[in-house]
Order: C-alpha cells, then structure tokens, then sequence
C-alpha cells in the first residue's frame, strides 16, 4: 500500500550512491504512478457500466464526450479499451531510461519523465539542443509528475503505431511479453526492449505491479 503523494517539482538524485539513487527515483515516481493508474481504472470501471445502458442520460454524454475527444474515439466500447492499464514495472523502467533515472533537464526543469514532445505551440515547452531534418525539438512541460503520466498514457493509447501495444496488454499481464510491442517508442527497437527487459530484471521492478493507494487515501476523499 502507498501513500499518494504527488511531486510538484522533480528533484535531482545525482548526489546519491547509485543503489540509493535508482531507490529513492521510483520512490519518488510510484505515488504518481499509482494515482494515475487508479483514476483511469476507476474511469474505464464507469465507461463500462455506461457502455451497458440503453440509453445515456445528459450527465452520461457530459461525462463521455471529453474522454472521446481525449481518446481520439466516439465508440464507448472503444474508449473502454483504451483506458485499460498495465503493469507499473513497465512504466517504471520506462521512466528510468527516458529520464536518465532522472537526470535529465527535461525531468528535472519540465516534469517531463518520457521525453514526449511537443508540436503545438499552445502547450507549455522546453527548447531541445538538437534538431530533427532541420527543425527544432521542443519537449513538452508539465505542471507535476503524475500530469506528465497522464500524458504519456494518452500517447500510448492513442497513436496507431502503439497499436500491437494495446493489443498485447489486452491479452497479458506479463511485463516482458507486452514491453515487445513497445519496439516503436524507441529508434534503437530491438535494443531499447533489451534494456527494457533487463531493468525490470535487474531491479525486481516487477514487485511494484502488485501495489496500490492506500485505502485510508479513499477514506479521507470520500
């Protein structure tokens, strides 16, 4: 059981032993993590109940209709299926390379854990060093550690190149066979899903996919 608590502001672990680091980064992760996974499982709980109602009141479609904008869907059963979840080692380890087990300006100046970009002008962004054919990189900033997951679950929900993704996760829970489909996220592909592999090994990140929020959290809510 976890106390959620969501960071603001992502701190820098460099000082620390290397064992120590790599600890005190997922501590520091898992509460946001959780808190996000627990919000879209209790979303996609009361998608379905809705998806089997014959007719939806107002409150229903005012409820749906800015999930389906979100999730680039209008079919109900659809957005159910897109707001399913998936093992926290996977997002862990993810966390881990993206950020450079949090060592990157993007992290520590932006929130930005999974190095997402941004292309719209609108959304507050960080200026990258680099270019790409030519144009400028911005990655994208957010306002706290558990908005920047909820970001990254957007994504992978959404774009059709995570498509065998989503479909993996439909039908395992098991982190290393659904972390194969991930090959897209990465230009590296084979070698990015060895790492992958090997950091959820390594660090026993597959101990974290049992956890939740605490219930006294609820208790205190309700």
């Amino acid at each position: 059981m976890v106390i959620p608590y969501v960071y603001t502001n992502a701190v820098s672990l460099n000082h620390l032993p290397v064992q120590e680091k790599k600890q005190k980064f997922f501590d520091m992760l898992l509460p946001s993590v959780l808190i996000a996974k627990t919000n879209l499982d209790l979303t996609r709980e009361h998608v379905e109940i809705l998806a089997q109602k014959k007719m939806l009141s107002p409150a229903d479609s005012a409820f749906l209709q800015p999930l389906m904008r979100k999730y680039k869907t209008n079919k109900i059963h659809t957005l159910a299926e897109r707001l399913q979840t998936f093992p926290v080692s996977i997002i862990l380890a993810q966390a881990a390379i993206e950020s450079g087990w949090g060592s990157s300006r993007f992290f520590l100046k932006g929130n930005n854990i999974f190095g997402m970009w941004s292309f719209d002008t609108t959304q507050s962004r960080m200026a990258a060093s680099s270019h790409r054919n030519g144009t400028k990189i911005y990655l994208q900033k957010f306002d706290n550690l558990e908005a920047s997951i909820d970001a990254y679950y957007v994504m992978l929900d959404t774009r059709q190149v995570f498509a065998a993704f989503r479909a993996a996760r439909g039908e395992t829970n098991n982190p290393l066979v659904i972390i194969d489909s991930l090959k897209m996220y990465s230009e590296r592909g084979d070698a990015y899903i060895s790492d992958l592999a090997r950091l959820i090994r390594v660090n026993h990140l597959q101990k974290y996919d049992s956890c939740k929020i605490a219930p006294d959290y609820f208790q205190m809510n309700n």
